[in-house]
């Protein structure tokens, strides 16, 4: 098994974004490192000043909200799924943004369309749980209910989605889930089994530890 780190890199990311789409520039930027890197669709490299507050993006990020639909946190790291509208396009954009944390501030920001992340995400890991349970998350946040979590869980999305370890066959995740309007969210923690490519199967324990034992077949 591979643990995960402290869950504060989620969190900090989820106030970057709150503020970012608040308009307090002054907060998001202090949730950046000065020194940080900026990737933006295989684009050159570069620092934090280019990148957003000179103008670099265009100013564009402080201008145009941003729909998170998932988030999901992997050690350090905090893979985002966007909506943006073009405006020039009237149309919108899905991205991955891949946020890399320290100590309470985004070190690195990797930014790709919806299905090149993707591709990243699994040659980056390698086997190809991630992606798929990516895939069948956000599905599940944009409303399918028709997919493998949608029928083992009911509900209406899936917020802060942690990953705590790995198997050769599972998933290990906590996540903070919404049943229905209006109702308080709780937590829950799950293992998502893979078999041929595809989750076969998600099973719901009631602690972190629980779960963890489960896949480790405890």
């Amino acid at each position: 098994m591979r643990d995960a780190s402290a869950q504060d890199p989620l969190t900090d990311i989820r106030r970057l974004y709150d503020a970012w789409n608040a308009g307090n520039v002054a907060r998001a930027a202090a949730l950046l490192s000065p020194t940080i890197t900026w990737e933006s669709f295989g684009a050159t490299p570069h620092g934090l000043q280019e990148a957003t507050l000179s103008g670099g993006s265009g100013g564009t990020w402080r201008l145009s909200p941003v729909a998170i639909d998932l988030l999901v946190g992997v050690g350090r790291h905090v893979i985002a799924f966007s909506r943006r509208r073009v405006a020039a396009e009237g149309s919108e954009a899905q991205r991955i943004e891949v946020w890399t944390v320290r100590d309470g501030r985004a070190e690195h920001y990797r930014g790709y369309p919806l299905e090149d992340g993707l591709a990243v995400l699994r040659a980056t890991t390698g086997d190809g749980k991630l992606d798929i349970a990516c895939r069948a998350l956000l599905a599940f946040n944009r409303g399918d209910r028709t997919g493998l979590l949608a029928q083992r869980l009911g509900g209406e999305r899936l917020d802060d989605v942690r990953v705590l370890g790995e198997t050769f066959e599972a998933l290990v995740m906590s996540a903070v889930h919404h049943t229905a309007e209006g109702s308080e969210p709780r937590p829950l923690h799950l293992v998502v089994g893979f078999a041929d490519e595809r989750a076969r199967r998600v099973v719901t324990h009631p602690t972190p530890e629980a779960a963890m034992m489960a896949a480790q077949g405890g």
